[in-house]
């Protein structure tokens, strides 16, 4: 049996395009708000936003990944138990963040937090009244409904916290401009498909299969938040809120094309693996590696390009009190390119049923981040918290690959070929840079991480 890969170009395409415009809107709002905003607003606001998401993924019973690949979730039964059982989770997260305001102000010496954490929380209430037809639109491949929807949400996310700083540049620019987001995705998520009307139904059947696939889900949930988030989380009482917060831009720079592979893994692998599981895997993994590889080759080129040069994006968009990210933003970068290998890999082993190892996967990269950094930063402050993290994704990487082979679905020779391609070509970059008098990406390093390379060129200063 064979299967015509145009579903999959196409999906990639649309993802890719809705990624791209997405970013660029963010990135356009985040430069603005970085001149509006001081950089101890952005550290305050990388807690809340660490906190909502592990409250959030520490409930997750994987609505979404359920409607995806049960077979039943076209059946109005099924869709509106997922929908109710959204519904009650979004109400209880929200009473549960509120209970946990006063603690968290007082653990992290910010009292301000008592006042923005209840506010900031109501997305979960918006967020648990939004249909479920977008997770409809990813079973059903419908792309360009679905990503006119995402840039719609994206924009009205990303232009409503400006205007509010514009007028008002103070921390309830970024809380306010966070619930327009979530208000705008409530209301039009109902209007995306005119087939599915919502109503609190919950059948004891459905529920049961929601949560039983969802039980290694809500695991991997949990696991998953701690091994993205325990750095933001640990930094936010080791380090000034000014430091977090120039931390928190090289962060999510950092993160820009590995979590366009996660976008791609989600919205297209996984679905796409999961409706053609019914192939023998030799089969699914023949037809699925040439067009695998190509991919990685592809993106591959444009990481190593992007690493390369993301330190001059910080040294042209933002203003001095954010330069020290320029030193750290590579090195995320570089650390990044295992995170969209395991990315990629996770999605084919979700689309075979086999959710188990994303758990094993993350608790590597928790237990690798929770011994690294706790030892790192009291020796090297920031520098090795900047390194340890870099390093967490290649933890991840390993028993995800493990699982791959197994489930006798695994690519370590593409895997391996991409990854030497990738690091030739950022060398190559590197030099090229060099020789035409722009210096390299490491040029800003500390004058401890330079000795390690036995570089002279130490110039720009640190923190």
């Amino acid at each position: 049996m064979t299967f015509s890969p145009l579903p999959l170009l196409k999906g990639a395409i649309w993802t890719v395009g809705a990624f791209g415009a997405g970013q660029a809107i963010r990135l356009v709002t985040n430069v603005i708000l970085a001149r509006l905003l001081a950089p101890e607003l952005f550290g305050i606001m990388q807690i809340v936003y660490s906190l909502r998401t592990g409250v959030e993924l520490v409930s997750d019973v994987g609505v979404g990944q359920n409607i995806i690949y049960n077979k039943n979730a076209n059946d109005p039964d099924f869709y509106n138990t997922a929908w109710s059982l959204q519904l009650i989770r979004g109400i209880v997260l929200w009473l549960a963040f509120c209970t946990a305001t006063v603690p968290v102000a007082e653990f992290y010496r910010t009292s301000i937090l008592v006042f923005i954490m209840p506010i900031a929380a109501l997305a979960f209430v918006l967020f648990g009244f939004a249909s479920i037809s977008r997770f409809l639109l990813q079973k059903r491949m419908k792309y360009n409904t679905l990503t006119a929807f995402e840039i719609g949400v994206t924009f009205v996310s990303s232009v409503t916290p400006v205007i509010f700083a514009y007028f008002s540049p103070t921390i309830w620019a970024l809380v306010f401009g966070t619930l327009a987001g979530a208000t705008t995705a409530m209301i039009v998520s109902h209007f995306l498909l005119p087939d599915v009307r919502h109503k609190f139904f919950v059948s004891t059947q459905y529920a049961v299969q929601i949560m039983s696939f969802g039980k290694w889900i809500f695991i991997s949930s949990i696991v998953y938040f701690l091994s993205t988030n325990f750095d933001r989380l640990y930094l936010a009482k080791a380090i000034p809120l000014q430091l977090l917060g120039v931390y928190g831009i090289a962060r999510t720079l950092s993160e820009l094309l590995s979590t366009l592979v996660q976008r791609l893994g989600n919205n297209v692998i996984f679905p796409f693996v999961a409706s053609h599981s019914q192939i023998a895997r030799t089969e699914l993994h023949a037809q699925l590696a040439p067009i695998r590889i190509k991919f990685l080759l592809i993106a591959g080129l444009g990481f190593s390009l992007f690493a390369a040069t993301a330190d001059l994006v910080i040294d042209i968009l933002y203003d001095q009190r954010y330069h020290a990210a320029s030193w750290m933003l590579p090195i995320l970068i570089i650390g990044a390119w295992f995170a969209i290998m395991s990315n990629i890999n996770e999605s084919s082993l979700l689309g075979l049923g086999k959710p188990h190892y994303s758990v094993f996967g993350n608790s590597a990269k928790f237990g690798f981040l929770l011994i690294g950094l706790t030892l790192s930063v009291v020796r090297y402050g920031v520098l090795g918290a900047v390194v340890v993290v870099a390093l967490g994704d290649f933890c991840r990487y390993v028993p995800i690959f493990i699982g791959q082979t197994r489930e006798r679905f695994s690519f370590g020779k593409q895997d391996l070929l991409a990854t030497l391609a990738v690091f030739g070509l950022i060398g190559l970059w590197e030099f090229l840079r060099f020789t035409l008098g722009f210096g390299t990406s490491f040029d800003g390093l500390p004058p401890e991480f330079a000795a390690v390379f036995g570089m002279l060129n130490w110039q720009r200063g640190v923190l």
